[in-house]
């Protein structure tokens, strides 16, 4: 069983988190580096060369990768697609992530997307603003979230969670995953690489959210054609990366009527520049990616990387193991959904 000899981690954690990720990683040599401490970056490109095992509170970067030992690492945080480099896979180097330490606040960022354009929030709070009375038949007869149906785009811990929630709003829900497959909370699965058309997904959807990782197969998924199949009453929420969507086609698609709207946490470009038409349209609602935290945030993304330090060892399967699937290479992909 392979052991750990020397450790670099620059994990931005508590003093009892980190002691715990130490006393786990025990007895081999740990070389601790505060991430945004003076100095700190050129620390982490010496202990680097020595070490075989990576703990990052971040994206890895060439520094890092300039270690010639480096067997192992685990970057704390979720959506590695900086960090899932060519070079990693071709030198056999193991990479995971701490994907799913935010899921559960993440789906209700989701849902308060869904609740705002479906009750239309900024109409509400722009008639409050105007102390204006804003009750009329139209908004009478409006529709609500519960029982209709929901397409999640991506079925990791994310999209779990989102599936999860969505249950309890009594919701068909839909899911799009790289296999066909049975899924916890979810009535039907379409598969991509079973042949799957994920317009034929979409045309059924009054709500569709992006969990989907960013790579080469799923970089500007969401285009004109797949807002053309969209309901024109549905709305698209954005929890996964900015890059999935081709935001020129989405703001055609918003301008034109072919969709309902969108809450939209993640962007091409961040921070959003500002003379994206986005801001002023008043079916979209934007949050600059970011959502409030969770009380027991660091013990999750802590034990993903506790149970891969036993995985290691133990030559057991790791959690959140990044395979050459989620390449991202800045390319467009061309294959059609």
């Amino acid at each position: 069983m392979p052991e750990i000899k020397e450790a670099l981690v620059t994990v931005a954690a508590t003093k009892p988190g980190l002691e715990r990720l130490f006393a786990a990683l025990a007895p081999a040599k740990v070389n601790y580096v505060m991430p945004y401490a003076p100095g700190a970056k050129e620390q982490i490109a010496q202990y680097a060369k020595t070490a075989d095992v990576a703990i990052l509170n971040g994206d890895l970067d060439d520094s890092i990768l300039a270690g010639e030992d480096l067997r192992w690492i685990h970057c704390c945080h979720a959506g590695l697609d900086r960090s899932a480099r060519p070079e990693v896979f071709q030198r056999g180097i193991i990479l995971t992530s701490s994907s799913g330490r935010s899921a559960p606040a993440l789906a209700q960022h989701a849902m308060l997307f869904l609740e705002a354009l479906t009750y239309e929030l900024p109409m509400l709070f722009k008639a409050q603003q105007n102390h204006r009375w804003a009750a009329n038949r139209d908004y009478a007869q409006k529709v609500g979230i519960f029982g209709r149906t929901m397409g999640i785009i991506g079925l990791g811990k994310n999209g779990m969670e989102m599936a999860r929630l969505a249950k309890v709003y009594n919701m068909t829900v839909l899911g799009w995953d790289r296999r066909r497959g049975q899924k916890e909370n979810v009535d039907e699965v379409y598969g991509a690489e079973d042949g799957d058309k994920l317009t034929e997904l979409l045309a059924r959807c009054d709500y569709v959210v992006l969990c989907i990782e960013l790579n080469d197969q799923t970089f500007h998924m969401m285009g004109a054609e797949q807002f053309r199949a969209m309901k024109p009453t549905a709305f698209l929420v954005n929890m996964a990366r900015g890059k999935v969507v081709d935001e020129k086609a989405l703001i055609a698609a918003l301008q034109s009527g072919e969709i309902g709207g969108a809450g939209l946490d993640t962007f091409e470009v961040e921070p959003l520049p500002e003379d994206s038409p986005l801001w002023d349209m008043e079916n979209v609602i934007i949050t600059p990616h970011c959502t409030p935290s969770l009380p027991d945030r660091e013990v999750r993304m802590l034990d993903y990387a506790i149970q891969n330090v036993a995985a290691y060892r133990e030559g057991t399967p790791f959690v959140n193991r990044i395979t050459e699937k989620s390449l991202y290479t800045g390319e467009r992909y061309t294959a059609k959904y």
